[in-house]
């Protein structure tokens, strides 16, 4: 299919790509090349609209599939519909990896090109906050899903995101923790060298004290090369700590699923919106057990949305929240 698109055989690449739909059903990079092949058979590519999203398929291809699958549905719905004033919706798909300095490349490609009228993302707080800069100077409004940081908030007039700030999800789980979960005594593991999680344990920090909250002093950083989870737990319930707040870089997810294994149930878990991750199940099975996690967004909470509904028809299952704010972002643009 992608053979036939590169060589302007679109109808081709359109049999061709809902044949592979056929095989497997919940591919968003497959939705969005056979939307913009039927986008070229019916009008030619001169005419469409044209935006990107760039995810981390590289180095994360489940979180860059979660991202892309809102994308796809977004796009989908509009182009079934007739499209924009007529026009189709094409998506460019760039990979980022997650780095800041590929983030940069990717923004400064995109931003001298002139069909890209928008672009969906990044997805780590890093690479965003690498790429924003770019954008701004260009004009081309960027709008992430997923990152959290608050040094994105008020960053620029054609800087955006659908996904909620660091403060915004920090603040209910320090709530939650002590006059839910009673318990008073948190230690706290971050990457430093993470955007997001450094953004997330300022919030959660001021949050537990005006909870009445203690932060347990220990030395935790995810990042370090001395990095040791059996240390870290050890310090920890020695200095009276009582639960483990985790905040790591999505690009390191295995160090706190290190972290809950040599807990081994001494301390209750907690992480940040990252550790939402199919990762994190596989990875962590019953070391896991009773991690409380703050969401942007679940199924549950609105439930006359149409859109969980449509999305579990659309991919034969349950979506989370990077789907759920990657289809706002798209909508928005």
């Amino acid at each position: 299919g992608i053979t036939a698109f590169a060589k302007r055989y679109y109808k081709e690449a359109v049999q061709k790509f809902q044949a592979s739909l056929q095989k497997n059903r919940n591919d968003p990079e497959t939705v969005i090349y056979l939307n913009n092949a039927l986008s070229n058979t019916r009008e030619g590519d001169r005419t469409s609209l044209k935006i990107a999203v760039s995810v981390p398929s590289g180095s994360n291809p489940n979180i860059a599939q979660e991202i892309l699958r809102g994308v796809a549905q977004a796009q989908d719905e509009i182009n079934t519909k007739g499209g924009i004033n007529g026009a189709g919706l094409q998506v460019e798909i760039v990979n980022d990896n997650n780095l800041p300095e590929v983030a940069k490349e990717v923004a400064a490609a995109l931003a001298n090109d002139q069909k890209i009228l928008a672009v969906i993302g990044h997805n780590d707080s890093t690479a965003s906050l690498a790429a924003a800069p770019i954008y701004q100077e260009k004009k081309l409004v960027m709008v992430t899903p997923t990152s959290s940081t608050n040094n994105l908030s008020g960053f620029g007039s054609y800087i955006f995101r659908t996904a909620l700030n660091s403060g915004s999800t920090a603040a209910p789980l320090a709530e939650y923790i002590v006059k839910q979960a009673g318990k008073a005594n948190i230690a706290f593991c971050y990457d430093s060298q993470a955007a997001s999680g450094a953004s997330f344990k300022d919030e959660f920090i001021a949050s537990l004290s005006a909870s009445a909250g203690r932060l347990v002093p220990i030395v935790c950083d995810l990042s370090a090369p001395t990095f040791n989870p059996n240390n870290a737990i050890a310090d920890a319930v020695s200095k009276g700590a009582e639960g483990l707040m985790l905040a790591p870089y999505i690009e390191r997810l295995d160090r706190a699923i290190d972290l809950a294994r040599a807990n081994q149930g001494k301390l209750a878990l907690y992480g940040s919106s990252t550790l939402y991750t199919f990762q994190t199940l596989k990875d962590g099975q019953k070391d896991i057990d009773g991690l409380v996690l703050p969401v942007p967004w679940h199924p549950d909470t609105n439930p006359n949305n149409p859109f969980p509904k449509n999305a579990r028809q659309r991919w034969g299952g349950v979506v989370n929240w990077r789907t759920a704010t990657s289809y706002d972002a798209t909508q928005a643009v």
